[in-house]
């Protein structure tokens, strides 16, 4: 089963990089154009945009309209981002430098300030506000939105949907695999006031965690901030966290002692905005998080293999060593037929 996990997460990982590198090859429709999302008319395909916001680069990325990019704001820290240029904060994006990298249109979050959204549309050019999405519906209409203001209401609108789509097999797809036991985990970061924290029930962010192969301790949480008592009483086999420091905050706690995780070091780093980011960077933390567990589970005997183990050290009596004697002078010529006649292939 583990060798299956290995194996699937690298198939589907590869299936939607090609989701994506297919998509970006796919010719556009005479028809596509002008189109409307939000309040915003776009009469012809952009060909160069600058991205004020890192959730929406993020599906912009998955969808494969990353290569329109021709510059991100400050927060868009995506390594598959880097070689496209800053331009500023997305509060305070420098205007001059979005207009010298001959921008056709700005992709920003419904919260850009009126002023500067109309500083940049003081230099002709466009600008598209979007809200972020907090369940799955507003999600597909993000991912549709957006492929249309790229690619057009019938090339760009079908590759939006395409990608969002393909991220859910992917994540379906692996959800069906298990490692033959149900472990139990839980996802913490830190708030303001350095308080643990976890994601709550409803959210896309929980929803993404919980496809990572394991029981949830907190999935039904309702306030972010957790009771570390239960945290103690569920004592969860796995902690993915956002950062040491929360390690370190619970190792501080003498309470929390005996945790799992924390006592058998069964702990992950992935930053709590991978989370946030509904396309490349939340599915990559799905593969991190099963690739980890995989790679704990490889570490760590079975029971069978430490019964098996012990038996061996146990000196044979008499009567069991004449026993296998007999019982493999008898197999002699079935065994030899198939290391002859079937070299590679374990029986």
């Amino acid at each position: 089963m583990k060798r299956t996990l290995s194996i699937l997460l690298a198939i589907c990982l590869l299936l939607s990089c090609a989701a994506v590198f297919t998509g970006c090859k796919s010719a556009g429709n005479n028809n596509d154009f002008p189109v409307t999302v939000g309040d915003v008319t776009i009469d012809k395909e952009p060909q160069a945009i600058v991205v004020l916001s890192d959730k929406l680069a993020d599906i912009i990325s998955y969808i494969g309209y990353d290569i329109k990019m021709v510059g991100r704001s400050e927060e868009c820290d995506q390594k598959f981002l880097s070689v496209v240029p800053t331009v500023g904060t997305s509060a305070a994006p420098d205007v001059n430098a979005i207009k010298s990298a001959g921008a056709d249109l700005v992709i920003a979050e419904d919260t850009l300030a009126a002023d500067v959204k109309q500083n940049i549309e003081a230099a002709e050019i466009k600008v598209l506000t979007l809200r972020p999405a907090t369940n799955k519906d507003e999600l597909e209409a993000l991912y549709t939105d957006l492929g249309t203001a790229l690619g057009g209401k019938t090339t760009g609108a079908e590759k939006g949907k395409k990608g969002f789509d393909t991220l859910f097999e992917t994540l379906d797809t692996l959800n069906t695999v298990s490692t033959g036991v149900v472990q139990t985990s839980a996802y913490l970061y830190l708030n303001n006031a350095n308080q643990l924290c976890t994601f709550t029930a409803g959210s896309l962010e929980q929803m993404f965690f919980n496809y990572g192969g394991t029981s949830n301790v907190f999935v039904s949480q309702t306030e972010p901030m957790i009771e570390t008592e239960y945290l103690r009483i569920e004592s969860p086999t796995y902690l993915f966290v956002d950062s040491e420091e929360v390690i370190d905050i619970i190792k501080a706690d003498p309470s929390l002692a005996n945790v799992s995780a924390i006592v058998n070091d069964h702990t992950l780093v992935i930053p709590k905005i991978n989370f946030e980011r509904h396309g490349s960077s939340v599915e990559q933390a799905v593969f991190d998080i099963l690739s980890y567990i995989e790679k704990i589970s490889k570490a760590t005997p079975d029971e069978a293999t430490a019964a098996a183990t012990e038996a061996a050290t146990e000196a044979p009596t008499e009567e069991a060593t004449e026993a296998a004697t007999e019982e493999a002078t008898e197999g002699e010529t079935e065994i030899d037929y198939y290391a002859e006649g079937a070299e590679g292939i374990v029986y």
